[in-house]
């Protein structure tokens, strides 16, 4: 049969279809009318049936719910639809004995149905026991808070249903409290999906869902002034995104607490969210504790220097997060020397504290970099290893030498690909242009600039930066030298002693031991220690994985061995001196190679 929608038959057609088998029934819909009653085909598999509101309609009604309870065999609906349904006792015990005992049902929707305070206890008791329904749809039906109770008590019971969605039914939060207590019980559950007037209802619910780690989906929405449906909070598993729409000061620091140990969040976006101090001393605790969270979007949340500090104290301990955005907020140059801290060395001798953060974005109309902020930046890039990707965005604080004097630190830093200065003022003038393009001639790792918006953008002069980019772009990836290289077994290698007074050249004398003399040899045929003339020049060769391994005679130091050698190293102290003053000299002396 094809997909005709057939004219309108009596209710016993319906009957007799439900009956026979022959149509493969999978939906069927209820509608209450003010006219006779009636039934249609819709599709091929869909059928209409229309309750008259007049002389024997609830017996009609009853009778259908009945007949489909009778007949499983051969009619198995999966998808049950009532609109405008003023249910009855009695119709309402026919529709939880079918949904009791029929197993081929499992989508069952109310939309605009109106149940008393009775009829919600009976619909609450079966779906508590019920094993077979997936999802189950309220949509303007007026529960309220009571009616979310008594949906949040059966599903405490159930572990089948997947889906629940309430639509327009002002359950208040008083339902969101207990259906969040809902949520701490119920791991089966997969889908949320609330419309309410108060928005207030998604605090509660989402808070639970993070706190209890929940793989479910849920989506928020609540309806404006002017009556247009705006979305609240979602949060996607499969993306593992929480994006947080709307929200008060005290749900925002409730929902903060909720990520201190949540497994399931990678990304938070709270842009344009207003967040104040105490919501950020709450985020410190997220932040040190949290080891999921990769990205976080703060843009536009009204944070001030205070607490950008609490953000910053948060990232001493973090050893996750990636992405870090503060852009739009209203902190100052203090702010920015507190954020880039973490990032930051002060010393030769100091570690940077964060390691895993990799960009880092901040700047706007409304933050005062200064001279200060200007200060952390040259420090930051300076002594950082780990960020990729620096973005300073729509600044109007920094001036044309400040800009210089950045991009004049980047000749030496050889880890940050990705810049951004997209709508500075300050990147403006000749001398802006020609620092960059210095930069680049010295820094071949620096990926891409992004200058869009800047005055230099606007006067048409940074189409040579972009050429040169291009042109850096085109070099050879340090993993791929290598790549065309013939594979070939390893005669001999070259051992370097670097760091401060040879570290490491200790352990490898205690442990070779007295067998150290004995173990020295020259590989390719070479003379063994003691018969070489004393003017030879032989590196010591050691055991390593029970094999000796040693340098060749009269074997050079190449210049990329000598450039690796000054690198890691150190100036600490010359290298004649540390050989002569090292305490493995005197013990194999005619091992070392002489000093000249």
């Amino acid at each position: 049969m094809s997909n005709q929608i057939s004219s309108d038959q009596d209710v016993d057609w319906a009957l007799q279809e439900i009956m026979s088998g022959k149509m493969n029934l999978q939906n069927i819909s209820f509608y209450n009318s003010h006219s006779a009653s009636s039934s249609h085909q819709e599709t091929e598999n869909s059928i209409s049936i229309n309750i008259s509101t007049k002389g024997n309609s609830i017996q009609e009604f009853c009778q259908i719910l009945t007949t489909l309870l009778a007949q499983e065999s051969r009619c198995t609906p999966t998808n049950l639809a009532f609109y405008c349904i003023s249910w009855e006792m009695k119709a309402l015990q026919s529709l939880t004995s079918l949904l009791d005992n029929n197993s081929s049902i499992k989508h069952v929707e109310f939309q605009k149905n109106i149940f008393m305070a009775q009829g919600m206890f009976e619909l609450s008791d079966m779906l508590g026991r019920n094993k077979r329904i997936r999802s189950i749809i309220f949509s303007e039906c007026q529960i309220k808070s009571i009616g979310a109770s008594l949906l949040a008590s059966a599903l405490m019971k159930n572990d089948t249903l997947e889906e629940l969605q309430i639509w327009e039914d002002s359950i208040g939060s008083d339902g969101a409290e207990e259906l969040s207590r809902m949520i701490e019980v119920n791991s089966t559950l997969k889908l949320l999906l609330i419309l309410d007037r108060h928005f207030i209802t998604a605090t509660p619910l989402i808070s639970a869902v993070l706190a209890r780690n929940r793989s479910m989906e849920v989506h928020v929405w609540t309806r404006d002034a002017t009556d247009k449906n705006l979305k609240i909070v979602e949060f996607t598993p499969e993306t593992s995104m929480l994006r947080i729409y709307k929200l008060n000061t005290s749900g925002s620091q409730r929902i903060a607490c909720a990520l201190g140990l949540n497994t399931t969040v990678k990304t938070l976006d709270m842009t344009g969210i207003k967040l104040k101090s105490n919501w950020a001393k709450e985020f410190r605790q997220v932040l040190e504790q949290n080891r999921s969270l990769k990205e976080v979007k703060l843009s536009r949340s009204s944070l001030r220097d205070k607490a950008v500090v609490y953000i910053a104290a948060g990232l001493f301990k973090n050893k996750s997060l990636e992405k870090l955005a503060l852009d739009g907020n209203r902190f100052s140059g203090v702010g920015v020397e507190h954020l880039l801290c973490p990032l930051s060395r002060f010393s030769a001798l100091q570690n940077q504290a964060n390691t895993t953060l990799k960009s880092v974005t901040f700047g706007g109309e409304v933050t005062r970099i200064g001279r200060g902020g200007v200060i952390a930046i040259l420090r930051m890039l300076d002594t950082n290893q780990t960020i990729i990707q620096l973005s300073i965005n729509d600044d109007t604080s920094m001036k044309a030498e400040d800009v210089v004097r950045i991009f004049k630190s980047l000749e030496k830093n050889p880890t940050l690909r990705f810049l951004s200065l997209r709508g500075c003022k300050g990147v403006n003038g000749e001398l802006v242009l020609q620092t960059i393009m210095g930069t680049l001639q010295v820094n071949p790792w620096i990926e891409e600039i992004d200058l869009a918006g800047t005055p230099l953008q606007i006067a048409g002069k940074t189409d040579v930066i972009y050429d040169k980019l291009g042109k850096n772009g085109s070099l050879v990836p340090e993993n791929e030298l290598l790549a065309d290289m013939p594979l070939t077994t390893p005669k001999c290698c070259r051992v370097f002693f670097c760091g401060q007074d040879f570290a490491g050249f200790d352990a490898v004398g205690e442990h070779t031991g007295d067998d150290h003399d004995r173990n020295i040899m020259v590989p390719f045929g070479g003379k063994p220690p003691g018969s070489e003339d004393p003017g030879r020049n032989r590196l010591p060769t050691v055991p390593f994985g029970g094999k000796t391994i040693g340098a060749a005679p009269v074997s050079h130091p190449t210049a990329l061995e000598k450039s690796a050698y000054r690198r890691f190293a150190g100036p600490s102290q010359t290298p004649k001196k540390r050989l002569l003053d090292h305490p493995l000299r005197h013990k194999h002396r005619d091992a070392l190679p002489p000093t000249t």
